[in-house]
């Protein structure tokens, strides 16, 4: 295959990297993708590939530099500057050279700032993929966003959400370099269950099982969904609500689920793999996934996870954030309600309870017309075949 195409991420890859991994293997009928990293983690039994080339960052001076830099300038906190080491960047060039690579496409904003002037040298075209935090929590730091206008500059631009893609373009994204492609899912792999209607199996008084799962941390809004689910028992009792993942945040959330003595109808299954997500997913009522923006301004881009719940025919209730609106019309395929509002979170889940609705076949035709991981990858290579002249 003539066609190579040069990954580049800081770390290669944690659990909730799912979404670029899918992405890598879907594209590889069309173009052969080598790994570039600086950092791999311990996940390659999840993600295996062949060609992934790993040169790490840390040695004596990188620490040295690091704390001389503390040490010197009371505001490093708004400094910015990734950067390959002369190592890295000649390992780097050897293995873009050996394998020929036509462009680079690096996940995240910081990766791509810190494989900019290596793509420069070789004067290979370079995508850079947006996220999440790279589009919201960094934006903080001015340094950051002085680096993003370098970047805007050379790259070509890809947002996972529109919501996305119009933040960046007011940052200085160039419109006719940028476009909006989403993570999308491997429908097959999330198959579609007609499930009891959820509002007929309360009338019955059988048990509702609600879940989540995503990383314990801020911006997934545990807490919200923890106070919410203690207000639906004291309306309907015989619910369990499972929570899957892990995170910095997951022993205060056991913390308040013992406070609001909810012990016996919350159940942690900690990390799972994507076939135990699609089994919970169909043995599931309810999705919950009540997004918010964190106090630092860290926000979601369009989380895959929604996805595949819908793709099960599992109605969700989720939030007005980021990129979520596009793929939950409220009312329509789901609930969505404004970001840490709970009279409103219990509301709709209590709707969902008590009513009618055709939100599960709607949430799979949402799916599979618009968020599969077949059309993300189409468009992906489309975009790497207008940016090199490709005609595959």
């Amino acid at each position: 295959m003539n066609n190579t195409v040069a990954i580049f991420v800081q770390h290669y890859l944690s659990p909730s990297m799912t979404f670029i991994y899918r992405q890598l293997k879907g594209s590889e009928k069309y173009y052969k993708p080598v790994v570039l990293c600086s950092f791999i983690k311990e996940n390659l039994d999840l993600f295996p590939h062949s060609e992934l080339y790993y040169k790490p960052k840390i040695s004596y001076k990188f620490f040295r530099n690091k704390y001389l830099r503390i040490f010197n300038n009371p505001y490093f906190k708004n400094s910015y500057a990734p950067q390959l080491n002369s190592t890295q960047e000649n390992f780097f060039i050897k293995k873009l050279t050996e394998n020929s690579a036509k462009i680079i496409h690096a996940h995240f904003g910081p990766s791509g700032i810190e494989v900019l002037p290596l793509a420069k040298k070789l004067n290979l075209p370079l995508v850079v993929t947006f996220h999440g935090y790279d589009a919201s929590t960094l934006l903080k730091n001015i340094n950051y966003v002085l680096r993003l206008k370098e970047l805007f500059d050379y790259a070509y631009i890809i947002s996972v959400s529109n919501a996305m893609h119009n933040e960046l373009l007011e940052l200085g994204a160039n419109e006719s370099k940028s476009t909006v492609i989403r993570c999308g899912i491997p429908v097959e792999k999330f198959n579609y269950r007609e499930r009891t209607p959820v509002h007929l199996k309360m009338k019955r008084g059988k048990k509702i099982v609600f879940l989540q799962v995503s990383n314990f941390v801020e911006k997934k809004g545990h807490r919200f969904t923890i106070e919410a689910f203690s207000k639906i028992k004291k309306f309907y009792p015989n619910i369990l609500l499972v929570l899957a993942g892990d995170g910095i945040l997951l022993n205060d959330i056991k913390k308040l689920v013992h406070y609001y003595n909810l012990n016996d109808s919350v159940e942690f299954l900690g990390k799972i793999n994507e076939n135990k997500v699609s089994e919970i997913m169909n043995s599931s009522d309810i999705f919950l996934h009540h997004s918010i923006t964190s106090k630092e301004g860290d926000k979601e881009g369009l989380p895959t996870v929604l996805m595949e719940a819908m793709a099960t025919g599992l109605p969700c209730v989720s939030t007005y954030h980021a990129g979520i609106p596009e793929l939950i019309k409220d009312s329509i395929n789901g609930y969505l309600v404004n970001e840490s509002e709970i009279e409103n979170y219990v509301n709709k889940i209590k709707l969902l309870l008590t009513k009618e609705n055709n939100f599960s076949k709607k949430s799979r035709e949402t799916v599979e017309a618009e968020f599969s991981l077949a059309k993300s990858v189409q468009a992906l290579v489309n975009t790497y075949n207008k940016i090199i002249g490709n005609t595959i």
